[in-house]
């Protein structure tokens, strides 16, 4: 590397370590982020209404309303599209309890109390405890119970 060179990058360092924050900050604040993403939550069967009370009677904040039932109905999407990775309803309990962990990333923790026990024993309920193959009624049954939670939280 010639002179010049080593000197340009030295310089550049030096340019982007002095005000580099100052830049990405400077960046990060002149761009709005727009998410107008529309959800349409329907209204569950009167017996996945009933699997759900204990959910709607927890006072959950709109803001984190929003944000469960958005994720509840992502699930419930990606369920109903899969047809090839999730083979039984024990790898769903895992994807459930690892994508909520990534997904609310502690920030529900402890927040409502027995809201996650809830969620859990509707989702139980639907579709059993025992780890048992995901045939299409199975698949259709989760696909309804997510779809009964989402609408739960924002009651």
């Amino acid at each position: 590397m010639s002179d010049n060179a080593r000197i340009i990058a030295a310089l550049i360092l030096v340019v982007v370590a002095v005000f580099g924050e100052k830049v990405v900050n400077l960046v990060k604040d002149g761009v709005e982020i727009v998410d107008e993403t529309v959800y349409t939550i329907t209204e569950p069967s009167l017996e996945n209404k009933e699997l759900v009370k204990p959910i709607t009677e927890a006072d959950i904040t709109p803001e984190d309303a929003k944000l469960i039932s958005a994720f509840y109905l992502e699930l419930a999407d990606v369920i109903d599209k899969d047809d090839t990775i999730i083979e039984s309803t024990g790898q769903f309990r895992n994807l459930n309890t690892f994508a909520g962990i990534l997904h609310f990333n502690s920030a529900l923790l402890g927040k409502y109390e027995s809201l996650g026990e809830n969620i859990d024993t509707a989702i139980a309920e639907a579709i059993g405890k025992q780890s048992v193959t995901m045939d299409d009624d199975k698949r259709q049954d989760l696909v309804e119970i997510l779809n009964a939670v989402a609408w739960s939280v924002t009651q």
